[in-house]
């Protein structure tokens, strides 16, 4: 009977990789998806992107970013909700609300953008804030986190152990809230 039963999924927006994900995102949690790239390929727009496309399905999507401030963040996904480009924004303000109201008209969804310095908290520091939003009656129905390599650990002996209490830790992020994590990792160069 278990062999039938599917589970529950978020759409990422993209046709090809809900085929390779088997749907989508879980939406449950108990799952970290991991996007690796090399520098400046692109990996925040893709978060940004994924968060854009969770929320127009009606989804409360909380964006940790450990990268950039949260205005240039919220520019980015203003973009990508108004198909315009970012140095657009400032000159069509009219333009750019109107098209920011219809999103917000056409879907109950969110986005909560939180910005943290890097290299400065842990996944326990990320599960303390989102513990606050969730006493706010916010439920997070997905975690985006820009990026995972920023985040540190009291953990760990060497730069690998630390690395693994970090990825165990956030990946239990998505059993404590109950919600798929989508995060990038940095590849070098070589």
């Amino acid at each position: 009977a278990d062999l039938k039963r599917t589970d529950p999924v978020i759409s990422s927006g993209y046709k090809w990789l809900d085929e390779k994900l088997g749907g989508g995102f879980l939406q449950d949690g108990r799952a970290m998806y991991i996007f690796a790239g090399e520098t400046n390929i692109g990996k925040s727009i893709i978060l940004g992107n994924l968060a854009v496309n969770i929320a127009r399905q009606n989804k409360t999507v909380l964006v940790i970013t450990l990268e950039m401030s949260e205005l240039v963040y919220a520019k980015r996904l203003a973009a990508c909700i108004t198909k315009m480009p970012t140095k657009a924004l400032g000159n069509d303000v009219e333009i750019v609300s109107a098209k920011m109201n219809n999103f917000k008209d056409a879907t109950n969804g969110r986005i909560i953008i939180k910005e943290f310095p890097p290299s400065c908290i842990t996944p326990r520091d990320i599960q303390s804030y989102i513990k606050k939003l969730t006493k706010s009656n916010i439920k997070i129905d997905a975690i985006v986190l820009d990026y995972i390599n920023l985040l540190t650990s009291h953990k760990g002996k060497d730069s690998y152990e630390r690395v693994k209490y970090i990825s165990e830790e956030t990946r239990a992020l998505t059993y404590a809230f109950q919600c798929p994590l989508l995060t990038v990792t940095q590849l070098n160069r070589q």
